[in-house]
């Protein structure tokens, strides 16, 4: 089951933003199993890189020293892509529609209520909401400084209405928390989020196999 939580939050003045609509976030990950119960975790990066240009997102991850490289696309309203390359093999898999990004599955019994707690992180006014899944209930922060369409969709937290700054999910069974510690004000190419060339594309099944067969 997909657990959504909130953490330790730290709050670092770098200034205030506002109406933001392009540049780059930096999320430092902080796994929350040991290698012993996740093997692929020593594999897998530390951080997260999410640059944005108006309703177009691309988060990139980069671990096992550069061998392992995963990145999440969101081009657009409709089209969301997954990109995994491993050594020289390049992989690619389209969501179908309303499936959200790869690996990361929304339960059915998932409920966000929101309240009037406002926080400063990294220069962002942040609103709070309280996720609850079953009878466990967590706290995560979101902006609405910057200004993305939809910033949450193709993710388990499409109901939270704006950009997620401090939060927990799970991508392909792993938990992890997510927390922003740098925001970088700068220009993002509508290129980068175009689907590369020399990609194969491949049906779910596939993903799942190449995926769970890494680190073995």
């Amino acid at each position: 089951m997909l657990a959504v939580c909130l953490l330790s939050v730290s709050c670092t003045k770098q200034g205030r933003h506002g109406n933001v609509k392009e540049g780059t976030m930096k999320y430092k990950i902080t796994y929350l199993e040991s290698e012993k119960e996740s093997p692929i975790i020593g594999l897998l990066p530390s951080t997260i890189m999410m640059r944005f240009n108006n309703d177009k997102v691309l988060l990139e991850m980069e671990g096992w020293l550069g061998i392992f490289r995963s990145a999440f696309v969101k081009n657009g309203e409709n089209e969301a892509y997954t990109l995994l390359k491993i050594l020289s093999k390049k992989y690619l898999y389209v969501s179908e529609p309303n499936e959200g990004f790869y690996g990361m599955k929304k339960p059915d019994n998932l409920k966000v209520d929101f309240d009037d707690e406002i926080k400063e992180i990294i220069g962002f006014e942040c609103k709070h909401a309280t996720v609850t899944i079953d009878t466990l209930s967590f706290g995560v922060y979101y902006t609405n400084d910057i200004k993305i369409k939809n910033a949450t969709a193709n993710t388990p937290l499409d109901m939270i209405p704006g950009m997620l700054i401090d939060f927990r999910l799970e991508m392909n069974g792993i938990p992890m928390h997510l927390e922003a510690v740098e925001f970088i004000n700068e220009k993002v190419p509508n290129t980068i989020f175009d689907i590369p060339t020399g990609y194969e594309r491949v049906e779910r099944s596939q993903m799942d196999e190449i995926f769970n067969g890494i680190g073995k």
